[in-house]
């Protein structure tokens, strides 16, 4: 990588120019937009700044009087090598024109020559004959200078040369200036950079933690300068590469005290922050991963992950949702906005999750009060007034009574045997739902409430056997209704009721106050009906009563002869039309005439009633 390519500068511009330079092209190359480029954009920085001072550095000593004279000798020494060699006679007249090379020239060509020759294994051995040619500094300088060489480096050899010399340490021999500590600092951390990847990529977070550990015993990260060079570049380190989690980081912190309250943390602070969002979305990630895989359904946050990131069946989805508080669907919500505005690269991670289905299951919990209380009403009108008006003409009044009464009586007793019957259901439960599995139908499972065979259909049975009584037209229509239930329950079809309960509810806030008088006057109407039932009755007026071509039921019926044949078949067809027609059929003569009787004498009290 050519750094002055990348700045956009010439290859002789000053640090002054290259730190400019960087400054405005950091405006441009931000790590959040493009880590690579600003990645590139920093180690150009670096290794231009290093360059323009170590040429300031060269034309110090370039001015200085030995370099002065080396480098006339240097010339002279290697053109001298490269012309022609001088003849026998003129031998003695070159030797009097050009000097003899002086130490400092004999120590660099042998330096350069052993440094050329040196490898990572014999390190040691070139290093010796160094000391022993007294070319030890200008040794360690040539392979300093070929250890930070960007197009040769050599890392075997770069560690090597750490290790044995001790670069870098309060022992070293060599004089290196800051940039060099610098460069070489960066380099040993970038040999360390591929190890750090792999377990990374591999998940092995405890060994990534542990060498990182390493890492800050080692001799030449003791002092603080490259403890601080250290921690930058492993914060560049986890801004560049993905796979780490929040734990991770939070260990990591722990290990370099880094503490984001108390400003604690390596610059540059937008770098930090951009790793502290990372950290926060990985947290919140992982949250979430482990309340899908425990597949729980306790809290709101199991719920919510259930509905929303790995959704089931439709039937279980329904089920569950049945139980949904309020909490549960503000959960839900939020979880979906932080998906779509913060994280959405979390659908990778969940590619099962459906961030818009669970909003048809959002409906209000059904009352089943209610809804017994609606299927008694039904039963009244199908069954108990036409078997009413089959006995003998009904009233209004008298209907009325019954579709208020009876729907809230057997309401009643239904929600107390429920109380009741709930404790024994729960108790055995789990059979209850392994013997259903095995014996009800696929569409007898109700998709908010699975059918249960104990739970649901003992109370069922019950309910059966006390319409049973009476008779079997109580029973059909008893039937009837269940199975209807079956298919047109709001638990099957909770979205058409919502709908019809949220016109319901409109209608009844707009209407309060007139529904409400009118259920009061109706009621008060029953009361007043049950209370005085002869108050319904019409009142005869005297000229009806005095008229000779009039002639009352009442006073027919009071006439009438209990032991003649007509009065017989009379009691039979009464008998027939009753509730209970079978108990005609074990009546005996007398208790025909007995029961005419009976009727005889109250017709007879209700006409004195009436002629007084």
């Amino acid at each position: 990588m050519n750094p002055w390519t990348v700045l956009g500068l010439e290859d002789d511009a000053d640090e002054r120019t290259v730190k400019r330079q960087y400054a405005k092209l950091l405006k441009v190359t931000r790590p959040d937009d493009d880590p690579e480029a600003f990645q590139r954009l920093r180690e150009a920085y670096e290794l231009a700044l290093d360059w323009a001072r170590n040429r300031v550095d060269d034309e110090d000593d370039f001015d200085t009087p030995t370099a002065a004279v080396a480098r006339p000798t240097e010339t002279l020494i290697e053109s001298a090598s490269i012309e022609k060699p001088p003849a026998p006679q003129d031998t003695l007249l070159v030797n009097r024109v050009m000097p003899a090379p002086d130490a400092a020239t004999v120590a660099r060509q042998t330096a350069h020559q052993l440094v050329e020759e040196t490898t990572a294994q014999n390190i040691p051995e070139q290093h010796q004959n160094a000391v022993e040619h007294n070319c030890d500094l200008p040794f360690q300088q040539r392979l300093l200078e070929r250890c930070l060489d960007d197009a040769h480096t050599d890392n075997d050899l770069l560690s090597a040369a750490v290790a044995h010399l001790r670069w870098l340490t309060p022992w070293q021999t060599l004089r290196l200036s800051a940039d060099q500590e610098v460069q070489l600092t960066h380099q040993l951390l970038d040999i360390e950079g591929p190890v750090l990847e792999q377990m990374l990529s591999e998940g092995q977070e405890r060994a990534f933690l542990a060498a990182l550990d390493t890492l800050t015993q080692q001799p030449w990260l003791a002092s603080l300068e490259r403890r601080d060079q250290f921690q930058r570049w492993t914060m560049f380190f986890l801004h560049n590469h993905k796979g780490w989690t929040a734990a991770l980081f939070d260990r990591i912190c722990a290990l370099f005290g880094w503490d984001d309250r108390k400003g604690i943390f390596p610059q540059p602070e937008f770098i930090w922050r951009h790793l502290i969002e990372r950290c926060e979305k990985y947290a919140y990630i992982e949250h979430w991963q482990r309340r899908v895989a425990s597949g729980r359904t306790d809290s709101v946050e199991d719920k919510a992950a259930m509905l929303v990131l790995k959704p089931g069946r439709k039937v279980d989805r329904l089920r569950l949702a049945r139980f949904c508080s309020a909490d549960v669907w503000v959960t839900c919500e939020r979880l979906c906005s932080t998906i779509n505005n913060r994280y959405p690269e979390m659908l990778d991670r969940f590619p099962q999750a459906d961030l818009k289905s669970w909003r048809e299951l959002q409906v209000a919990p059904l009352n089943p009060s209610v809804w017994t209380w609606f299927g008694w009403l039904l039963f009244s009108l199908f069954f108990m007034i036409p078997n009413e008006m089959m006995k003998e003409p009904l009233e209004g009044s008298k209907a009325a009574l019954v579709l208020l009464l009876y729907p809230v009586i057997m309401t009643g007793i239904c929600r107390v045997f429920m109380r009741v019957w709930r404790p024994i259901s729960l108790a055995v439960e789990n059979t209850d739902e392994w013997i259903s599995d095995k014996v009800l139908p696929e569409w007898l499972h109700w998709p908010a409430s699975q059918a249960l065979l104990i739970r649901h259909g003992v109370p069922l049975v019950v309910g059966g056997v006390v319409v049973a009584q009476q008779g079997f037209a109580a029973l059909v229509c008893y039937g009837l209704l269940m199975f209807a239930w079956f298919f047109l329950s709001p638990y099957r079809h909770p979205h058409i009721y919502a709908q019809v309960r949220g016109a319901v509810r409109r209608f009844w806030h707009v209407h309060f106050r007139k529904l409400s008088l009118s259920a009061v006057a109706i009621a008060a109407f029953a009361m007043s009906l049950v209370l005085n039932p002869s108050a319904s009755k019409t009142p005869t007026s005297p000229a009806t009563a005095t008229s000779p071509s009039f002639t009352s039921p009442v006073a027919s019926a009071s006439q009438l002869d209990c032991y003649s044949q007509q009065s017989i078949e009379l009691m039979e067809k009464e008998c027939q039309h009753s509730l209970v027609p079978q108990r005609c059929t074990n009546e005996t003569r007398e208790q025909k005439i007995s029961r005419c009787l009976r009727l005889k004498n109250r017709l007879q009290s209700e006409l004195q009633t009436q002629s007084d």
